[in-house]
């Protein structure tokens, strides 16, 4: 298995202990059932033309003792558990070149049902649920009743991914000491979900409580739905309990069993996700570090105010856009009142206390290894086609979600059909009662993360209820003009005691975390503001409202419900988190974008914290017809890959790469070119546009021509042999693969050359006017290929991109407060630049011995990985920037 084997001494042992107490049987779930029953024929329903689908390293579940035992000896695991990673991986030499004949070689049917020749197993977990498994293990799920399908759903999640939504619901929780041990890492994870998501069991409940007040009927529905769910997950653990060679093998690994569901456990892990994946903003501390670092390198506070914007980018109008009509948003509040602006005495200290405490830890400890815990941020892409530029006449689309690569898989793929029900697609473990990206008879639907400005830090001012001396430590604040008490809550429980962190002593086993809120959010931390003690306290639209968005899905699963586009973009409207969401049916393209958008208060500045004594406070949300949307636009074509919305839409605080240079580019420039020779597209095109931008460098095709522009001619022999090196790259397409397959990308060289000069040069052209400020930037460097996949969306790609152009005098829209690049001289520009790229030169010699041809950039540095949520890895594939899961439809109309 190579670089899938993992685990060591501690899990072979209590894989031997486990197999020596019986767990020698590979039993298969379910019980065998009579012909008929609910079940539908292939296809039943399915107005699909095309519906294909990718999910690597494939289905998958967990193994138990026996199976890990055999996997970890180097044997072979279920098929299952990996037979998509090679169609997805070997799209990297078949893009662009895919072709209808070619197309199933890396996409797998998704229509709804299953061939009779491709249905491997049928059970019944209880009379009434049919389970059909396909020859990729995908579970197809019928129900006499709708609660039946549901308790299907449920069912089927514990048999897959058992252990996985057992550690995702107490990381949901900040329980994972109680879980794994008491280990930093571990605690880490709790004191993070305490600042975050810290609620009590009561609140949970009460989040399920408050769906009939939002909608009677889909409420209630939603609630009936969680129950049968929760009923099909208890019951698959109530049979692994008398059948080990249902438990996977993780629970004698950690000597304990798993407990019974309920209902706010699933809420937890919405919370989880929804708190990961779909939130924007929170960055107003370290935006006010980055201004007080400005400050100290001598700048006036207005300079710095306008260097700060500058990086910003908070509507450029030069951002690759989703829509190109205006939708304003939080950019017209008036000017800046300084009474609203709440800054730091110290605002590098603050920002860091606050991020050690709310960042999630890279890992997680466990007997059996480190579990991979690294949600990767803002990511996913969307192609959708309209009718009139499709070559069928009928739209089509290629779309889905990047959320890293897990093993098995954090994402899972079911089909459900019965009663107000017909869907496929993938869910999150734990919240997989619905289809929460996939499709409908006629229609699909997906996401990208949006990135809205949903979370903002307040300054609450401490008071002291008696009048006197106020402490830094102390628990009331101003509200309203009053001295009010924060609420104080502390949790104890006790650690579980192994590999995951073994306490010194007894006293060490029992943990407490304590959580502190206001009126407008947890406490973060405590510090100064012009030498008076305030509480900084992070507020979101989504707090206490994690599961609102369940009433959607409600909707967009029953095929009565979605009967066009304008259906789907009032369901999305009201979700609660930040996302994109894409449509296409028979006739139209659409998209909407979801999450409770707050208004905020005339006179603060969004970019900065603001004071919580309510002043200054929200101001509700937007409503529906104030959000950023479209149904078959005029350009005839929908592109998205986490960029900006639209024109006036203000980029969330944290949010500073919303500039001239985006990924979305990649996908949307061979749109327009097509365009442009008036050619159309079927899906065929879209995933040859979509695979060859998966592994283009961005710095290569959007920065580098700047770069080598203000370079010229060089008389240096050194730099001119490598400019001409960068340049061939260039005309290639600035790919990052090894299209011929010999293990060695193709533009080797000037790949190693792109990564050792980038920092360097955006370091010569920026530090030199900020200073020490230009180590602090929010929006990094690079956003490097790696393990997750996902890469180039937070870099100063467009910033170097502008910069250039301005000093060559190049026409700029949206122009910087100054250029920046040798201080706005092209000879001082051009000479920091050379020497920057002289010293990448003499690097890459120094460390390969030679010129060029011999520098070899290691493309397995680049890798993905399958991060293991237990025992068992899989095999690394070929780095891609694209979506985990992907579908490539088109329906009739």
């Amino acid at each position: 298995m190579g670089d899938a084997l993992m685990g060591g001494p501690r899990v072979v042992l209590a894989l031997l202990i486990a197999l020596s107490c019986g767990l020698t049987t590979l039993g298969t779930s379910g019980v065998s059932a009579q012909e008929g029953g609910p079940e539908q024929a292939y296809r039943t329903n399915d107005r699909s033309i095309v519906s294909m689908n990718i999910l690597p390293p494939g289905q998958g579940r967990y193994l138990n003792a026996a199976e890990l035992l055999v996997a970890q000896a180097g044997g072979p695991q279920p098929a299952n558990n990996s037979d998509q990673l090679g169609m997805y991986d070997s799209l990297v030499q078949g893009a662009p070149g895919v072709t209808p004949e070619t197309l199933s070689n890396f996409f797998k049917d998704a229509s709804f049902g299953v061939k009779e020749e491709d249905i491997v197993s049928r059970y019944e977990p209880r009379p009434g649920v049919v389970v059909l498994r396909d020859t990729f293990g995908v579970p197809h799920i019928y129900g006499t009743t709708r609660a039946d399908v549901l308790y299907g759903a449920g069912y089927v999640t514990a048999e897959d991914r058992l252990f996985m939504i057992d550690t995702l619901r107490h990381v949901g929780r900040g329980r994972m000491s109680e879980f794994l041990g008491p280990s930093e890492s571990n605690l880490a994870s709790d004191r993070a979900i305490y600042a975050t998501a810290g609620y009590t069991e009561e609140e949970l409940q009460a989040m399920i409580d408050r769906l009939p007040m939002l909608n009677p009927t889909l409420g209630n529905q939603v609630i009936d739905d969680l129950d049968a769910y929760t009923e099909g997950i208890n019951q698959f653990i109530g049979e692994a309990m008398t059948d080990p060679s249902l438990l996977p093998g993780e629970y004698p690994a950690l000597q304990q069993v798993p407990e019974p569901w309920s209902p706010t456990d699933t809420v937890a892990i919405a919370s989880l996700i929804g708190s990961q994946l779909g939130v924007g903003g929170g960055d107003e501390l370290e935006n006010a570090a980055f201004l007080q670092a400005l400050i100290a390198e001598g700048y006036a506070p207005a300079v710095a105010r306008r260097i700060l914007a500058d990086f910003r980018r908070a509507d450029d109008p030069e951002a690759p856009v989703t829509t190109h009509r205006r939708f304003p948003w939080s950019m017209d509040l008036g000017p800046v009142n300084p009474k609203a602006v709440a800054l730091p005495d110290q605002a590098a200290e603050v920002a860091r206390a606050v991020a050690q405490r709310t960042s999630l830890p890279d890992h997680l400890d466990g007997p059996f290894g480190p579990i991979p815990l690294a949600f990767p941020d803002e990511m996913s892409n969307a192609l959708l086609v309209g009718a009139k530029r499709s070559k069928t006449g009928r739209p089509i689309a290629v779309f889905g979600p990047q959320v890293g690569y897990w093993s098995p898989e954090i994402l899972m793929e079911m089909d459900l059909h019965g009663p107000t029900i017909d869907s496929r697609g993938i869910g999150f473990p734990g919240i997989s009662l619905y289809t929460l990206l996939g499709r409908g008879r006629g229609y699909a639907w997906s996401a990208t993360s949006a990135g809205g400005d949903l979370v903002d830090i307040f300054a609450e001012r401490l008071c002291n209820p008696d009048g006197g001396e106020v402490s830094l430590d102390s628990t009331f604040y101003m509200k309203d003009g009053e001295c009010v008490e924060m609420m104080t809550r502390t949790d104890t429980w006790f650690a579980k005691p192994g590999a995951g962190g073994t306490p010194e002593s007894p006293e060490a086993m029992q943990v407490s975390m304590t959580t502190q809120r206001t009126d407008n959010g947890i406490v973060q931390t405590r510090s100064t503001v012009g030498g008076a003690p305030v509480a900084w306290v992070l507020q979101r639209t989504s707090w206490g409202a994690e599961v609102d968005s369940a009433l959607t899905y409600v909707e967009i699963m029953n095929p009565a419900k979605i009967r066009a586009p304008i259906d789907f973009q009032r369901a999305f409207a009201r979700f609660s988190f930040t996302f994109n969401w894409f449509y296409v049916d028979g006739k139209s393209i659409a998209w909407q974008l979801g999450g409770y958008h707050p208004r905020r208060a005339e006179g603060v500045n969004p970019d900065l914290p603001a004071w919580g004594t309510g002043k200054w406070n929200w101001r509700g949300k937007l409503s529906f017809a104030e959000t950023p949307k479209e149904i078959n636009p005029r350009q005839g074509y929908i592109v998205s890959w986490n960029n900006k919305q639209a024109p006036g839409f203000r980029a969330n605080d944290g949010q500073w790469s919303y500039g001239p240079v985006h990924r979305s580019q990649l996908l949307e420039g061979p749109m327009r070119a097509r365009i442009a020779k008036g050619l159309k597209f079927n899906v065929i095109d879209l995933v040859n546009i979509m695979g060859d931008a998966a592994t283009v460098d961005l710095r290569g095709r959007a920065v580098l021509p700047m770069m080598l522009r203000v370079i010229g001619r060089s008389k240096d022999t050194k730099v001119a042999e490598a400019v001409k090196l960068m340049q061939e790259w260039i005309r290639s397409g600035a790919h990052r693969r090894d299209k011929d397959a010999d293990g060695a990308y193709d533009h080797s060289a000037a790949v190693a050359l792109m990564d050792e000069w980038w920092e360097p040069a955006s370091q010569a052209v920026f530090q030199p006017v900020l200073g020490d400020a230009a180590y602090g930037l929010t929006g990094s460097h690079h956003d490097a290929p790696g393990p997750v996949g996902s890469a180039f969306i937070g870099g100063l790609y467009g910033h170097m991109n502008k910069d250039l152009r301005m000093i060559l005098g190049m026409p700029v829209k949206g122009r910087f407060s100054r250029i920046y690049c040798g201080s706005g001289k092209l000879a001082a520009c051009r000479s920091a630049l050379t020497s920057s790229l002289t010293a990448a030169i003499s690097a890459l010699e120094e460390r390969f011995g030679g010129g060029p041809t011999t520098w070899d950039f290691d493309e397995t540095v680049d890798r993905i990985v399958f991060a293991p949520v237990g025992v068992q890895g899989q095999d690394s594939m070929q780095w891609q920037n694209r979506p985990t899961f992907q579908q490539v439809v088109e329906f009739r109309p």
